[in-house]
């Protein structure tokens, strides 16, 4: 069971999930809730394992740590290897909240009914302000009206090169894609859990001054008129998310009721390049798993982990 008492698993994976040890069972639990918070479609074995890596209980993560390594950078560098809708940074990856990931579609949508080749600041600020309180957005002047495709005097359109289908951050400009580095930054800075609209609306003013000219937004009054509200507390619309194909294939390589160093060891054996390379730089690798066996076992499960 999650947290909050309801599973975010698929009825597939939850029934794998009973051949787990409880403890073990909890922690897949905390992977699938992470991938939830991720936005992704489905649930890697990065996703569990970056999970684990966040439990100092666990009997993985002090098999890491008698490697004399740090289970919260290996956990950082795991986490940008997810699969997701988030902005990884320097030392910290977020993801969206689910207000910003809003604003993030209606950018994209509303650079391509603009004709427009790619989306840009000017796109994301309104549709990031949009997605703002009603109390702070009366606080703020009204924006001036995006840029729309073609010219009416002549009835030329403009076909825009933004698809509103697919990666969502493929048609990002450089620009644009700094806006998201920099509202990472600032959510970061403020210690959130995730990127909010009023984040992405300082990061498209950090970095386009001329927009803050057109806007007469700036970044300090943003942030006064917020007076540090500004954290998007809205919760997640409640979905089940299956495993991918990697993460079912795992199961079958665990013994019966596996404990969470049998799953760092799976992984040690069948885990992708990119993820073996990251474990072996830092010395976690199958011998140390060998050696850990049987030594390092999971603290008992909660009295419902049995329960699903």
């Amino acid at each position: 069971m999650s947290a909050a008492g309801t599973s975010w698993a698929a009825p597939e994976l939850a029934r794998l999930g009973q051949r787990l040890a409880p403890y073990a069972r909890e922690t897949l639990e905390r992977g699938v809730s992470l991938a939830a918070r991720l936005h992704a479609d489905e649930v890697s074995p990065e996703h569990w394992l970056a999970a684990l890596l966040a439990d100092e209980e666990c009997a993985a993560t002090r098999a890491v740590l008698h490697a004399f390594a740090d289970p919260e950078t290996i956990g950082i560098e795991v986490l940008a290897q997810c699969s997701g809708i988030m902005v990884v940074g320097s030392g910290r990856t977020l993801p969206f909240s689910v207000r910003a990931l809003s604003a993030l579609r209606a950018a994209r949508a509303g650079a391509h009914r603009r004709g427009a080749s790619s989306v840009e600041p000017a796109d994301l600020l309104p549709a990031a302000a949009a997605e703002l309180p009603d109390a702070l957005r009366a606080k703020l002047a009204p924006l001036p009206e995006t840029e729309t495709a073609g010219n009416p005097s002549t009835g030329e359109v403009r076909t825009s090169t933004v698809s509103e289908e697919g990666p969502l951050f493929r048609r990002y400009s450089t620009d644009g894609l700094r806006a998201l580095g920099a509202a990472c930054r600032t959510a970061s800075s403020l210690h959130r859990a995730a990127i909010g609209p009023l984040h992405l609306c300082l990061g498209c003013l950090e970095v386009d001054a001329a927009l803050c000219e057109r806007s007469g937004w700036s970044a300090g009054r943003l942030r006064l008129a917020a007076a540090g509200a500004d954290a998007d507390e809205t919760p997640l619309p409640q979905r089940t998310l299956a495993g991918d194909a990697r993460l079912l294939e795992l199961f079958p390589r665990l013994p019966p009721a596996a404990e969470t160093l049998d799953v760092l060891g799976a992984l040690l054996e069948h885990g992708t390049e990119e993820l073996l390379a990251l474990l072996r730089r830092q010395k976690v690798t199958l011998a140390l798993f060998e050696r850990c066996r049987g030594v390092f076992r999971d603290p008992p499960g909660p009295p419902d982990a049995t329960t699903g």
